[in-house]
């Protein structure tokens, strides 16, 4: 019974329309009272003093007329800068305007209803909005329409792209009970964003923002979209310093360009690649790893079934390649297969074992992932300006009806972190003068796993891989021991 009776918040009338400047005039109206009782009681007086005389004496006038003015006009420009604050920090004037947009909107698409009420001298018609509710909390905005099957059913659930569009808010939930829906917006993503050294990796997750993590345990494997200058790479420079810090993180550079530089560092010695044999390689060996570590992890005493490495202390390995498509495009048929291969079989096989992928790029066109490898990174990230169908490429044709808004901020973008629900996103900040190389001099070490003594034969591996309950789908047995 409490969904019946919650708040639902303020009901939009047709007296909504204008209620921003009636809210403006009404905070002025007082000033105008006491200005025109002023002007009534001190000008007035001195100008019927001055007819009397048959004199033009202005000087009388100049020190009463300026109290007027200032008692007039300083309080209206006070309200106008008043109502840019509110605007600035999401205050009253701010929601009173929304609450007017929200009405125009209903008005001009006419979701509204006409009325007439006839008296002895005239037809009075009165317009009528469905029940429409309003509610804003400092993060949130709760939009509630009816869904009731009525009229304006079928306009009512698409509503939401013109939502966002109309706020620049980002939805995040839908939420219906019988005969009506409520929206929920986050309006206030930018004050969540996080700086460089807040983000951190620690129980499986790394924070990417206020309330954002990704649980690479739980959603295993990331893809990076988003066009040059976009924040791409300082988002992968933030992610590898603090994955670092908790696991092993080998580096594919296939364009030979930023990433590259870490090699110098001791800490990344052996564990940066470019070229496509030694990128090749580096995946060979992440399946070899995955595989070891199944067989690893069974042979431990404290083996119990359904655990994965976490269970076990063991720590993470991350691959991350750069420039995915401009590697993967230049490649020949022959190597796309084999990579492919490798790619697909960490993707689907990789999780428990605590093997992840990390794969940037520009453009997820899907001719550069085969074996529905792309539907299976779970957490995507775009940063900077995407055109429309870069986002839906990122993000699946599911969400069509979602309102992906560029905005000039770099490292800003969008997030599905597992939820299926991509929302506002922006990426750790970054300082002006940041040193990455310097910080990163600064670890001592990586966390890695000693495999080397461990040999597997391909049935331990099938066999370890069917215990820890990895899908039944196997790659060929050339590919294994190629």
């Amino acid at each position: 019974m409490g969904t019946w009776f919650s708040y639902k918040g303020i009901r939009i009338r047709p007296y909504h329309r204008s209620i921003y400047w009636r809210y403006i005039w009404l905070s002025w109206f007082p000033f105008i009272i006491f200005s025109g009782v002023y002007g009534y009681w001190k000008v007035v007086p001195i100008i019927r003093h001055l007819q009397q005389l048959n004199t033009i004496n202005y000087s009388k006038l100049i020190l009463p007329s300026t109290v007027l003015i200032t008692l007039l006009f300083v309080p209206l420009i006070l309200l106008l800068f008043l109502r840019r604050s509110s605007f600035s920090k999401g205050g009253f004037f701010f929601r009173v305007y929304q609450r007017q947009m929200l009405a125009r909107m209903l008005e001009s698409n006419g979701l509204y209803e006409k009325k007439t009420r006839k008296t002895e001298s005239r037809t009075i018609e009165t317009i009528h909005f469905p029940k429409v509710y309003y509610k804003n909390t400092k993060e949130y905005l709760f939009l509630t329409v009816p869904t009731d099957g009525m009229k304006w059913h079928d306009r009512f659930i698409k509503v939401a792209k013109t939502f966002e569009e109309m706020y620049l808010a980002d939805f995040i939930d839908e939420q219906r009970v019988m005969g009506a829906t409520t929206y929920t917006f986050m309006t206030d993503v930018r004050s969540k964003r996080i700086m460089i050294q807040d983000c951190s990796a620690s129980n499986g997750k790394i924070k990417l923002m206020e309330g954002v993590y990704w649980d690479y345990a739980e959603v295993p494997h990331m893809l990076i979209t988003g066009g040059t200058g976009g924040g791409k790479t300082y988002l992968l420079l933030t992610l590898i310093q603090a994955l670092v810090k908790v696991g092993t993180v080998d580096i594919c550079d296939p364009k030979e360009a930023d990433l590259k530089d870490l090699q110098d560092l001791p800490l990344f010695r052996g564990h940066v690649f470019y070229g496509t044999n030694r990128i090749t390689r580096c995946l060979k060996d992440a399946v070899k790893e995955m595989n070891c570590r199944y067989v690893y992890m069974k042979l431990l005493p404290t083996y119990k079934t359904g655990e994965n490495f976490a269970y076990y202390n063991i720590p993470p390995y991350f691959i991350i390649i750069d420039e995915w498509a401009a590697f993967f495009g230049l490649l020949s048929y022959k190597e796309q297969e084999e990579i492919l291969r490798y790619v697909k079989e960490l993707v689907l096989k990789a999780r428990q074992a605590g093997v992840f992928l990390i794969l940037a790029t520009q453009r997820p066109d899907a001719d550069n992932f085969g074996g529905g490898v792309r539907d299976n990174i779970l957490c995507r990230i775009s940063v900077g300006k995407l055109q429309e169908q870069g986002y839906r490429m990122t993000f699946s044709d599911e969400h069509k009806g979602k309102a992906f808004i560029n905005k000039p901020i770099k490292g800003r973008g969008y997030v599905d972190d597992g939820s299926a629900v991509p929302r506002e996103f922006y990426a750790p900040l970054v300082p002006k003068g940041y040193d990455f190389l310097t910080e990163l001099a600064k670890i001592p070490s990586m966390k890695m796993l000693d495999t080397k003594e461990v040999a597997p034969t391909l049935k331990e591996i099938d066999e370890a891989q069917k215990d820890f309950g990895v899908g039944e789908e196997r790659v060929t047995k050339s590919s294994r021991d190629s």
